[in-house]
């Protein structure tokens, strides 16, 4: 959920983001080497996950191609949230720590 709450708000840890608060030395996507590894890249253009957004427009067709509707309907946050899982770009920030009872 902190993931899909930080893609609407711009701070994903996606390197444009993690650049402008110092954390890396540059925007650039460590996949494709585009100039700027925003959240709209990571999401619709980054031809480095072009099989797992392939698999999500199937789902969605053209919704798929709309940040709004995949952010900001139901549909579109399950099938954002399949994407960042099998893309697995994620892995290391947002891991859950179990819960203690």
């Amino acid at each position: 959920m902190s993931a899909l709450v930080q893609l609407r708000i711009g701070h994903a840890p996606l390197n444009k983001h993690l650049n402008r608060i110092n954390c890396v030395e540059s925007a650039a996507c460590d996949a494709c080497s585009a100039p700027s590894e925003s959240v709209r890249h990571f999401v619709l253009d980054c031809p480095a996950y072009a099989e797992q957004r392939w698999a999500m427009r199937l789902r969605l067709r053209r919704d798929a191609q709309s940040m709004s509707k995949l952010l900001y309907t139901e549909p579109g946050l399950n099938a954002i949230a399949k994407f960042i899982t099998t893309t697995g770009r994620f892995r290391n920030t947002h891991t859950v720590a179990p819960r203690r009872r």
